[in-house]
């Protein structure tokens, strides 16, 4: 007897089954690290975007604490791109870009991080992650995108800068005295908590970075990170998370990219 199933209908049909196949699977062998970030992957390009999601619910809770480095990052972007919160995905985004300097996402998710940026009609905070594509990643194929967009709002730009150097540096000067009065209100430790506001694998990038913010104010450090070989500029050293979350809203109210981290007692000084 024929079938009455439409050819579309049989591949749909297939999909759901083989996605049912895959999420039993799952549910049996938790702990397949990237195999099931594959998955992941795989589901939500096939748009079963609920499902896709889903499971990344479960790998968080089941595999991140023994993931290596690079499935950590893969499920920071497969989580950025499956949100649908833009200011979650900025929050993915931005970990991404700044505590994985040159990893396989880190490019496209500053990237995506300009697009936001413009559709907020934040044009600096754009300009900022832009540009950071272009010095830090010279072979990205997001470079073009960069240059196309910075050189079309090349002249606008420029107004907007011109404009805010006053703000920018009072703003600066508001920021560091409050994080001097946050620093002293949690004395008495190291601290757990910073704000990173880059790492980078060549360290006079880190250098550069850090003559920059002093420029303006900021009281930072270039450190390293036991086991690692990354330069990081921060600033500030906290016990509580809230008064460093504080300081990380403050920072990226003036276009700042930054991150909060909880490893400040990891910290060596770099040479």
């Amino acid at each position: 007897m024929a079938s009455h199933i439409t050819i579309p209908e049989r591949r749909n049909c297939l999909a759901s089954v083989v996605a049912h196949a895959l999420l039993m699977l799952l549910c049996v062998h938790p702990a397949w690290g990237q195999e099931t970030l594959d998955i992941i992957d795989s589901i939500a390009s096939k748009g079963d975007i609920e499902r896709a999601r889903s499971i990344l619910e479960g790998w968080w809770e089941t595999d991140l604490q023994d993931a290596n480095r690079h499935d950590r990052q893969y499920a920071l972007w497969l989580r950025g791109l499956l949100t649908v919160d833009p200011e979650l995905a900025s929050l993915d985004f931005r970990r991404l870009a700044v505590s994985f300097p040159g990893g396989p996402y880190s490019d496209d998710a500053l990237s995506r991080l300009g697009l936001i940026s413009v559709a907020n009609g934040d044009l600096l905070e754009a300009s900022a992650y832009f540009r950071a594509i272009l010095l830090d990643y010279p072979i990205s194929p997001k470079r073009k995108v960069a240059e196309e967009w910075l050189n079309s709002n090349q002249s606008a730009l420029e107004v907007l800068e011109l404009a805010r150097i006053p703000e920018i540096e009072e703003q600066a000067q508001a920021i560091q005295k409050n994080t001097k009065s946050l620093g002293q209100a949690s004395s008495g430790s190291p601290g757990r908590y910073a704000i990173q506001l880059g790492a980078f694998s060549n360290s006079q990038r880190a250098r550069d970075l850090a003559k920059e913010l002093a420029s303006k104010g900021f009281e930072v450090r270039v450190v390293g990170i036991k086991g690692t070989a990354l330069s990081r500029v921060r600033i500030g050293r906290f016990k509580e998370r809230e008064r460093a979350s504080t300081l990380l809203h403050d920072l990226r109210e003036i276009g700042q990219v930054a991150t909060l981290v909880d490893d400040v007692f990891l910290e060596v000084e770099m040479p």
